[in-house]
Protein backbone atom coordinates (compact mmCIF):
# COMPACT_ATOMS: atom_id res chain seq x y z
CA UNK A 1 0.00 0.00 0.00
CA UNK A 2 1.47 3.34 -0.94
CA UNK A 3 1.17 6.55 2.06
CA UNK A 4 1.61 10.30 1.31
CA UNK A 5 4.61 11.30 2.28
CA UNK A 6 5.37 14.96 2.81
CA UNK A 7 7.91 15.54 -0.22
CA UNK A 8 4.82 14.51 -2.02
CA UNK A 9 3.14 17.77 -0.66
CA UNK A 10 5.59 20.37 -0.84
CA UNK A 11 4.89 23.85 -1.23
CA UNK A 12 7.08 25.96 -4.03
CA UNK A 13 9.44 27.86 -2.11
CA UNK A 14 7.42 31.38 -3.37
CA UNK A 15 7.94 33.26 0.49
CA UNK A 16 9.47 35.19 2.37
CA UNK A 17 10.25 33.72 5.89
CA UNK A 18 10.34 36.86 8.61
CA UNK A 19 10.34 37.78 12.23
CA UNK A 20 6.57 37.67 13.56
CA UNK A 21 5.52 34.50 11.16
CA UNK A 22 4.26 31.73 12.74
CA UNK A 23 5.09 27.79 11.51
CA UNK A 24 2.04 25.15 11.26
CA UNK A 25 3.67 21.61 11.62
CA UNK A 26 2.28 19.12 8.43
CA UNK A 27 -0.31 17.16 9.77
CA UNK A 28 1.67 14.03 9.38
CA UNK A 29 4.81 15.58 10.98
CA UNK A 30 6.81 12.46 12.70
CA UNK A 31 9.11 14.43 14.62
CA UNK A 32 7.71 14.01 17.88
CA UNK A 33 9.41 17.42 19.21
CA UNK A 34 7.21 19.22 16.05
CA UNK A 35 4.11 16.94 15.90
CA UNK A 36 1.30 19.43 15.24
CA UNK A 37 3.64 22.36 16.17
CA UNK A 38 2.55 25.75 16.32
CA UNK A 39 5.93 28.12 16.15
CA UNK A 40 6.60 31.81 16.67
CA UNK A 41 9.62 32.99 14.67
CA UNK A 42 11.33 35.27 16.71
CA UNK A 43 14.46 35.52 14.81
CA UNK A 44 15.87 35.07 11.25
CA UNK A 45 18.65 36.50 9.32
CA UNK A 46 21.66 34.78 7.42
CA UNK A 47 22.55 33.09 11.22
CA UNK A 48 19.40 31.13 11.42
CA UNK A 49 16.29 31.14 12.93
CA UNK A 50 15.01 31.31 16.07
CA UNK A 51 11.11 30.45 17.17
CA UNK A 52 9.38 29.32 20.54
CA UNK A 53 5.98 26.26 20.17
CA UNK A 54 3.37 28.33 21.28
CA UNK A 55 1.35 24.81 22.13
CA UNK A 56 3.79 22.85 24.19
CA UNK A 57 2.65 23.63 28.34
CA UNK A 58 4.82 22.12 30.84
CA UNK A 59 3.66 21.00 34.36
CA UNK A 60 6.08 23.40 35.69
CA UNK A 61 5.72 27.03 37.36
CA UNK A 62 8.50 29.57 37.24
CA UNK A 63 9.01 28.43 41.09
CA UNK A 64 9.06 24.88 40.31
CA UNK A 65 12.11 25.61 38.07
CA UNK A 66 13.78 28.88 38.97
CA UNK A 67 15.86 29.89 42.15
CA UNK A 68 14.39 32.68 43.91
CA UNK A 69 11.10 33.75 44.40
CA UNK A 70 8.93 33.91 41.07
CA UNK A 71 5.33 35.04 40.24
CA UNK A 72 3.19 31.58 39.12
CA UNK A 73 3.39 32.00 35.65
CA UNK A 74 3.77 28.62 33.34
CA UNK A 75 6.57 27.47 31.62
CA UNK A 76 6.33 25.81 27.99
CA UNK A 77 8.87 24.47 25.90
CA UNK A 78 9.84 26.35 23.51
CA UNK A 79 11.28 23.85 21.58
CA UNK A 80 14.07 20.89 22.09
CA UNK A 81 17.11 23.51 21.72
CA UNK A 82 18.90 24.35 25.00
CA UNK A 83 15.93 23.37 27.12
CA UNK A 84 17.93 24.17 30.19
CA UNK A 85 17.37 27.87 29.24
CA UNK A 86 15.07 30.70 30.23
CA UNK A 87 13.49 32.80 27.44
CA UNK A 88 10.81 34.68 27.29
CA UNK A 89 8.65 36.70 24.63
CA UNK A 90 6.70 39.95 26.01
CA UNK A 91 5.31 43.02 24.95
CA UNK A 92 7.43 45.23 27.40
CA UNK A 93 10.56 46.55 25.70
CA UNK A 94 10.34 49.85 28.06
CA UNK A 95 10.32 47.24 31.14
CA UNK A 96 13.14 45.11 29.84
CA UNK A 97 15.77 46.65 27.95
CA UNK A 98 17.78 44.97 25.51
CA UNK A 99 15.12 42.96 24.00
CA UNK A 100 15.11 41.98 20.30
CA UNK A 101 11.34 43.15 18.18
CA UNK A 102 10.43 40.26 16.62
CA UNK A 103 7.21 42.76 15.16
CA UNK A 104 7.03 45.81 16.52
CA UNK A 105 4.62 44.62 19.01
CA UNK A 106 6.32 41.54 20.27
CA UNK A 107 9.74 40.92 21.67
CA UNK A 108 12.22 38.72 22.52
CA UNK A 109 14.76 38.29 25.72
CA UNK A 110 16.43 41.63 27.18
CA UNK A 111 17.84 42.30 30.52
CA UNK A 112 17.08 39.36 32.98
CA UNK A 113 17.12 41.47 36.04
CA UNK A 114 15.09 43.96 34.92
CA UNK A 115 12.53 41.60 33.64
CA UNK A 116 12.91 39.70 37.24
CA UNK A 117 12.46 43.26 38.74
CA UNK A 118 9.25 43.99 36.69
CA UNK A 119 7.71 41.12 37.49
CA UNK A 120 7.97 41.26 41.50
CA UNK A 121 6.67 44.60 41.42
CA UNK A 122 3.69 43.77 39.10
CA UNK A 123 4.55 46.12 36.59
CA UNK A 124 4.63 43.35 34.20
CA UNK A 125 1.94 40.62 34.33
CA UNK A 126 0.85 37.70 32.87
CA UNK A 127 -0.71 39.18 29.68
CA UNK A 128 2.60 41.07 28.60
CA UNK A 129 4.94 37.80 28.71
CA UNK A 130 5.54 33.90 27.97
CA UNK A 131 8.08 32.07 29.62
CA UNK A 132 10.09 28.83 27.70
CA UNK A 133 12.18 26.22 28.51
CA UNK A 134 14.76 26.12 25.36
CA UNK A 135 14.16 27.22 21.30
CA UNK A 136 12.94 25.55 18.39
CA UNK A 137 16.41 26.51 15.64
CA UNK A 138 17.48 26.28 12.04
CA UNK A 139 20.60 26.77 10.52
CA UNK A 140 20.87 29.04 7.63
CA UNK A 141 18.47 27.45 4.58
CA UNK A 142 17.24 25.17 6.66
CA UNK A 143 14.22 26.37 7.60
CA UNK A 144 13.42 27.06 3.61
CA UNK A 145 14.56 23.49 3.25
CA UNK A 146 12.07 21.80 5.44
CA UNK A 147 9.04 24.53 4.03
CA UNK A 148 9.70 23.23 0.89
CA UNK A 149 9.62 19.50 1.76
CA UNK A 150 6.12 20.13 3.10
CA UNK A 151 6.89 19.96 6.96
CA UNK A 152 5.84 23.37 7.82
CA UNK A 153 3.03 25.87 6.50
CA UNK A 154 4.01 30.06 7.02
CA UNK A 155 1.12 32.19 8.11
CA UNK A 156 1.00 35.61 9.55
CA UNK A 157 1.25 36.37 13.18
CA UNK A 158 -1.21 38.50 13.39
CA UNK A 159 -3.34 35.40 13.33
CA UNK A 160 -2.02 34.18 17.22
CA UNK A 161 -2.35 35.47 20.78
CA UNK A 162 1.39 34.78 21.05
CA UNK A 163 1.11 36.35 24.80
CA UNK A 164 -1.26 33.18 26.00
CA UNK A 165 -1.30 29.76 25.95
CA UNK A 166 -4.45 28.23 24.18
CA UNK A 167 -4.82 24.26 24.18
CA UNK A 168 -6.14 23.91 21.00
CA UNK A 169 -4.28 26.27 18.67
CA UNK A 170 -3.07 24.03 16.28
CA UNK A 171 -6.59 22.88 15.85
CA UNK A 172 -7.59 26.79 15.75
CA UNK A 173 -4.98 27.34 12.80
CA UNK A 174 -5.88 24.54 10.52
CA UNK A 175 -8.06 26.92 8.63
CA UNK A 176 -4.68 28.24 7.57
CA UNK A 177 -3.41 25.60 5.87
CA UNK A 178 -2.66 25.46 2.40
CA UNK A 179 -4.96 23.30 0.31
CA UNK A 180 -2.65 20.59 0.24
CA UNK A 181 -2.40 20.42 4.45
CA UNK A 182 -6.06 20.47 4.78
CA UNK A 183 -6.59 17.37 3.42
CA UNK A 184 -4.74 16.10 6.34
CA UNK A 185 -6.02 18.01 8.70
CA UNK A 186 -8.05 15.79 10.78
CA UNK A 187 -4.97 12.74 10.81
CA UNK A 188 -4.24 11.42 13.93
CA UNK A 189 -1.77 13.14 16.06
CA UNK A 190 0.71 9.70 15.10
CA UNK A 191 -1.35 8.51 12.18
CA UNK A 192 1.00 5.92 12.21
CA UNK A 193 -0.49 3.91 14.90
CA UNK A 194 -3.17 3.19 13.31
Amino acid sequence: MDYAKLEDMAQPNVYRIQRGQVLLAHPLLEDHNFQQSVILLADHDTQGTVGFVLNDPTEYLLPDALEGSWPSLPLHVGGPVDQDSLFYVHCRPDLIPGSHSIDGFLYWGGEYDAMREALQSGQLQAGHIRFFAGYSGWSPQQLYQEIDEGSWAVIPGNTVNCLSYQADLYQTLKGHLPPDFRLWSNAPKEPHLN
